[in-house]
């Protein structure tokens, strides 16, 4: 396990890795913002906690990875996004078409 952690650390690399899924994230919670979604948590981290109409969800499920946070609601339901080092601006782009239609 030691091992893991000296490569990880090596060269800033965790950093590396961990800042772009943090910037990927600010931009796909940047995308919830602009459509008027309201957020469970305010997470400035990689996990971003939305609560979106089930309809929503209904759609974006079968072709968009996220999962239930909490039981699903009546009208809406909370839903944890989570983005990693090779989130890329094409899934984002994606999301943001989906969510269009």
């Amino acid at each position: 396990i030691g091992l893991q952690f000296d490569a990880l650390f090596t060269d800033n690399l965790y950093f590396d890795i961990s800042r772009h899924a943090i910037e990927m994230a600010i931009q796909m919670k940047q995308i919830f913002q602009e459509k008027g979604y309201k957020f469970y948590i305010d997470s400035p981290t990689n996990q971003q906690f939305v609560v979106l109409p089930n309809d929503v969800v209904d759609r974006l499920a079968p072709n968009v990875g996220f999962e239930y946070w909490g039981p699903r609601g009546e009208v809406f339901s909370a839903v944890r996004f989570v983005t990693d080092w090779a989130t890329s601006d094409q899934e984002i782009a994606e999301l943001t078409k989906r969510l269009d239609h």
